[in-house]
């Protein structure tokens, strides 16, 4: 059943106006621990600024970052992109030198499983190998995946995706039906207890409802908090930044009392968390300096209809002089590598001219017998895409890209990006990163544009600000 987000507002108590987002500033910085976001595909840091990505995970690395006591940082995975086997091994190997690099330094953490806000990757696996691999066994798991920058609430514990104002269930949405990560259930509880094939039984999710976190008091709702059992999981609904930023302050008062964690969210809690202030969105003059003569490089490797609705949107005003379809079925053949060459090098001369270039796979969706086959076309896609990029010695004025595959992979197969921070964001749910010295193209602006963001304008509009 659809529903009017104004309809479902007149119907639920005020919301509190106190300004928790300060005040959870102020306790996580008290706590002085290391909150780490373990990303499973770019785009989690879409509603954050000045924080560090890393694209490594060693134990020399996070040990660095431990000694030098930095508050958050994001280790971007691409785990979506894999499959479930190799994601266990990544997410073992990761929790097992968080743990060592905690261990040696003295310092404590919290971890953040970052996933998609409709509901995609790789859960329960993840969060289990987490817990397991960090004797985490005994917290308790907190799932929240709204995004509020890309229109994704949760109401009476069923979680909606805003179309303007008629809110859809996410079941009812082609993001129930993708090909690795489909799922019939949009009420989260029952969700849960979908993926995680029966263990988890929806009647013993619990649920912190929208009228529970306005009328009662953070001390109150941290006390139930703090009397969940052991191993449990618990739901937040949210339609805005004050019911979140209110129960994460009690989540924040019941760690502070000793409770044990482990999160699993989309974006928008991110912020809420560490307490950091929304940030203007990046100008063109914050980008790109007035000396910059060479052309922007705009990728799309995303096939979610939302990307390509989009992509149509941009070709019908784009010059068709500069714009050039990659072929999927000819870069899955073995002997692809001059074909994508001579893309390189067609690239390379509109950059060069000071042209801007859309880059774009083909529309029709090639899969496999089962999921591993369709990340593995996936991959290939995206390395297709990586040897496209080597093959480029000029410095565009910018890359986008679209696609959470597409752009983890470009920048690190690509541009051989190990650590960069995120400067902010260029629309709502679209944050632009500042390679790092060591990168193909050091301080190129990289737009990380999520498959899933924004109206079929949006893609048109951000490069229509670039040029």
């Amino acid at each position: 059943m659809t529903l009017l987000l104004s309809d479902i507002s007149k119907l639920l108590p005020p919301v509190d106006q106190t300004e928790y987002r300060k005040l959870n500033h102020e306790l996580f910085k008290k706590q002085n621990h290391t909150c780490i976001i373990i990303d499973d595909d770019p785009t989690g840091n879409q509603t954050v600024y000045d924080i560090p990505l890393l694209a490594q995970w060693d134990q020399d690395t996070l040990i660095q970052e431990f000694k030098k006591q930095t508050p958050v940082f994001f280790l971007l995975t691409n785990s979506r992109s894999l499959p479930q086997a190799k994601v266990s091994i990544i997410y073992q190997e990761i929790s097992k030198n968080i743990l060592v690099a905690s261990t040696m330094t003295n310092r404590e953490y919290t971890i953040i499983s970052r996933s998609d806000s409709t509901l995609r990757g790789h859960f329960p696996v993840e969060t289990n190998t987490i817990k397991q691999a960090s004797n985490l066994d005994k917290v308790i798991l907190v799932f929240i995946p709204v995004m509020f920058e890309g229109g994704r609430v949760t109401v009476n514990d069923i979680h909606y995706i805003s179309d303007k104002e008629t809110l859809i269930p996410v079941d009812k949405t082609p993001f129930a039906q993708d090909h690795s990560f489909g799922y019939t259930k949009a009420n989260l509880s029952e969700w849960i207890e979908e993926k995680t094939e029966g263990q988890i039984n929806a009647s013993k999710v619990f649920s912190f409802s929208i009228e529970n976190i306005r009328t009662h008091s953070v001390q109150l709702l941290s006390k139930q908090v703090q009397a969940l059992t052991p191993g449990s999981y618990c739901i937040v609904n949210a339609i805005n930044y004050h019911d979140l930023d209110k129960i994460t302050h009690a989540l924040l008062l019941a760690e502070k009392s000793g409770k044990k964690i482990l999160y699993r969210t989309s974006s928008s809690f991110i912020p809420s968390y560490i307490g950091i202030t929304p940030k203007k969105l990046l100008t063109t003059e914050d980008l790109i300096p007035k000396n910059v003569k060479s052309g922007g490089l705009i990728i799309v490797g995303s096939y979610v209809p939302k990307s390509s609705a989009q992509l149509n949107y941009l070709l019908k005003y784009f010059d068709n002089n500069n714009t050039i379809e990659v072929n999927v079925e000819k870069i899955l053949n073995d002997n692809a590598l001059s074909y994508l060459n001579v893309i390189s090098k067609q690239i390379e001369e509109k950059l060069n001219s000071g042209k801007d270039v859309v880059l774009y796979t083909s529309r029709k969706l090639i899969t496999g017998s089962d999921i591993d086959d369709n990340l593995n076309i996936g991959s290939k896609v995206s390395e297709a895409l990586v040897k496209i990029i080597k093959g480029i010695s000029v410095s565009p004025k910018y890359i986008l890209a679209k696609g959470g595959i597409t752009s983890h992979d470009l920048a690190i197969k690509g541009l051989r990006m190990r650590r960069s921070k995120v400067m902010g964001q260029i629309a709502p749910g679209v944050p632009v990163w500042e390679m790092g010295a060591t990168t193909m193209f050091p301080k190129l602006p990289y737009i990380v544009f999520p498959g899933n963001v924004g109206d079929d304008t949006l893609l048109y509009t951000i490069t229509q600000k670039l040029s």
